[in-house]
């Protein structure tokens, strides 16, 4: 009979292909959040429309906020607030990004579940 840690590596293997992320970390918790936008290399340039979009797995309770933190920080100091109280069933929410020196950002997407999750690095550009 399988041990009960050999069934989570399995389940979490089987919700990772289900993700289309098949290295994906995959945290066996009632609340997981993936941020599928902005995806690796993106680009942003102050003043511009940008789509940070989401996939949920099991159930948030609680509204999300949406922040801009520099790469780096640990996740302890936001630049900007971009959007709050979000409900996270909406996947998705369009930002305006702020004026903030060019540098290496992530998407931080937190809520009181608790709950923190960074997308990949994003570049913030000047505006030309």
């Amino acid at each position: 009979m399988p041990s009960l840690l050999s069934q989570a590596r399995r389940l979490g293997g089987a919700l990772n292909k289900l993700l289309g992320h098949p290295n994906a970390a995959v945290a066996l918790e009632a609340d997981n959040l993936l941020i599928r936008a902005p995806a690796v290399g993106a680009t942003w340039t102050p003043g511009t429309r940008q789509r940070v979009a989401w996939q949920i797995t099991g159930v948030l309770g609680h509204p999300v906020d949406v922040h801009l933190v520099p790469e780096g920080a640990g996740g302890g100091r936001t630049e900007a607030v971009l959007a709050t109280g979000i409900d996270p069933t909406d996947l998705a929410v369009t930002v305006t990004v702020p004026d903030l020196p060019p540098g290496a950002y992530r998407v931080l997407i937190t809520s009181a579940d608790p709950l923190d999750a960074h997308s990949p690095p994003l570049t913030l550009t000047p505006v030309a």
